[in-house]
């Protein structure tokens, strides 16, 4: 700004002119530019909101907030924790936190997993 205040009490024109030249390219783009911020805010809304309903379920006091506060304090992702709330489930539905005491429980459901037993037995390595 003090540079542009300089340059105008200065009497060069020109300067000035080529400076306002330069903001169309902001002008031009500005369209991407709206699109990219509210893609991002969008995201971080997303982001934001899934770490609130994962607090939230943890923090419930019934034995599926006990499963969601083991599946934090073990660092697993949304995709591990559903799987093994799917396991834990079928086996468990009423204390669905045994998979975490029973490494049986896995490793049966593993010897049914099909396609996805390589995928299992990398979650039990990690959990047991």
């Amino acid at each position: 700004m003090i540079e542009f205040v300089s340059i105008l009490a200065a009497g060069h024109t020109d300067e000035v002119s080529r400076a306002f030249r330069n903001r169309g390219l902001l002008q031009e783009n500005w369209l991407f530019i709206s699109i990219a911020i509210v893609v991002g805010m969008v995201w971080l809304a997303l982001f934001l909101w899934e770490k609130i309903q994962l607090q939230r379920k943890a923090t419930a006091d019934t034995p599926q907030g006990l499963f969601y506060d083991l599946c934090k304090t073990h660092r697993l992702n949304r995709t591990d924790t559903n799987s093994l709330f799917k396991v834990a489930s079928e086996n468990y539905a009423d204390q669905p936190a045994m998979i975490f005491i029973d490494p049986g429980i896995l490793n049966d459901y593993i010897g049914e997993a099909g396609s996805d037993r390589k995928y299992y037995e990398t979650l039990a390595e990690r959990l047991f």
